[in-house]
C-alpha cells in the first residue's frame, strides 16, 4: 500500500506504527504524512520558481517577427 520506511534502519513500517517493528526506534507523530508534506513543499517551490523565471526571462519573439 504505502511504501513507508524507517529513517533509522530502512525497514518497512505501517502508518499506524508508533515504533519501528525492525529496530524498535520510536517513530515521530504523523510520520505517514511526512512524504505528502515534502511533496507539497517541493511542488510549491517548483511552481514559484517557474513563475519567477517566466516573469524574469520573457520570451524572445524577435526571430518570429521577421518571417
Amino acid at each position: 500500500m504505502n511504501n513507508l520506511s524507517c529513517k533509522h534502519c530502512g525497514g518497512d513500517i505501517q502508518a499506524e506504527d508508533t515504533t519501528c517493528p525492525n529496530c524498535g526506534i520510536p517513530l515521530p507523530p504523523n510520520h505517514a504524512k511526512q512524504k505528502q508534506r515534502n511533496f507539497v513543499m517541493w511542488f510549491v517551490i517548483l511552481v514559484i520558481f517557474c513563475l519567477f523565471m517566466m516573469l524574469w526571462l520573457p520570451p524572445d519573439w524577435s526571430p518570429l517577427v521577421n518571417r
